[in-house]
């Protein structure tokens, strides 16, 4: 990964859920819903138009990949893609699967108010324990 620390900024290998050619999947490491992931690009780009083709067919299949494992596992009922880059200037998608009632997973009850903005979500805090049971799920899913 690049000098610019994204990767560690998001858990490095301790949340990587798939390494692929040019990305990588990880589980997010702040509560911003329960399977809330973020996609890196393993080269450093600051726009998403520097990327290449092959960049973004291989984004096409980890989504497919990793929308279907979401599906099977949690059922979510919408799933947002935001490549916002706020703090980071890095290329880097936030996947919030978003659901309309309760869920329960790692002992745990996951209420989505499903509100607009999933990052403006203020939700309690999760062990890297919890995080790491999420990361395990997917990985077993995908």
């Amino acid at each position: 990964m690049p000098c610019c620390g994204i990767w560690e900024k998001f858990g490095g290998e301790k949340n990587l859920i798939k390494e692929y050619k040019y990305w990588k999947l990880l589980v997010g490491y702040k509560n911003k819903g329960l399977g809330y992931c973020v996609v890196i690009t393993k080269e450093h780009h600051e726009s998403l138009a520097d990327l290449s083709d092959e960049e973004m067919v291989e984004y096409r299949l980890v989504v497919k990949e990793l929308e279907g494992a979401l599906k099977k596992l949690f059922n979510y009922d919408r799933i947002h893609h935001l490549l916002l880059m706020f703090y980071d200037n890095h290329t880097h998608f936030h996947i919030f699967p978003r659901y309309k009632e309760l869920r329960n997973f790692a002992g745990m009850e996951w209420i989505d108010d499903f509100a607009p903005n999933p990052l403006g979500k203020n939700l309690p805090k999760i062990s890297q324990d919890v995080i790491n049971q999420i990361k395990e799920a997917i990985k077993e899913n995908l």
